[in-house]
């Protein structure tokens, strides 16, 4: 099982990015997910 809750991650520098914000994710045992989404999304943030 893999199991988040509440996760954000916001990149600063010259553009403050706000790459997650408040993400929640339960992935049961056996089942299969994918991500998708935009370019820039936070896609390989998440994983």
């Amino acid at each position: 099982m893999i199991q988040l809750q509440h996760i954000s991650k916001v990149y600063e520098g010259a553009t403050r990015v706000e790459a997650l914000k408040d993400i929640n994710l339960d992935v049961k045992e056996g089942e299969i997910f994918g991500i998708i989404g935009q370019s820039g999304a936070g896609k390989s943030t998440l994983i």
